[in-house]
């Protein structure tokens, strides 16, 4: 073999969360980064990115969980079971999050299971990170408890329906 072989060199970077979401106006004007406000960079600092091929459970329900999932790009559906009933709530899109429940409880099961419809990248950030002085940011409170309330009568709505039946 003769002459000069080229080379590629590659240099791998770890990914920056906070980065990330700043260099994208789909994440950076997200309602929860919106709630965290200045503290973002640092809170997120602490979260760990995931990627999830296609129907892969990203949590199921009951399963102990106590962090946060954002959504950074991708579709991710979300199932609960009341009793016998099993119910859609609905699918998170990017920027939404996941997990509100138990993060805003503390500790407990997953309330609900989450599966990746096509390839899912998230953010997962433990509850831990997210706590200003030992407690979530008000504004923080705010957004999860109305996410928990909407995916909540989304469950009442057709456990009624499936009852009727």
């Amino acid at each position: 073999m003769s002459g000069n072989v080229p080379v590629v060199k590659v240099e791998l970077k770890r990914a920056n969360a906070a980065e990330l979401v700043a260099s994208r106006p789909e994440l950076s004007g997200a309602p929860l980064i919106k709630a965290l406000g200045a503290a973002a960079p640092t809170m997120l600092s602490s979260a760990v990115i995931r990627r999830f091929p296609d129907k892969v459970v990203l949590m199921q329900q009951g399963e102990s969980g106590g962090s946060l999932f954002f959504v950074l790009a991708g579709d991710v559906r979300l199932f609960a079971r009341r009793d016998t009933d099993s119910a859609e709530l609905g699918v998170a899109k990017t920027g939404d999050v996941l997990g509100e429940g138990e993060v805003l409880a503390g500790q407990g099961g997953r309330r609900c299971s989450a599966v990746a419809q096509g390839q899912v990248d998230v953010l997962e950030l433990p509850r831990e990170a997210l706590l200003v002085g030992g407690k979530l940011p008000p504004a923080l409170v705010t957004l999860l408890e109305a996410v928990e309330q909407r995916r909540m009568k989304a469950l009442d709505e057709m456990s009624d329906f499936l009852n009727r039946w």
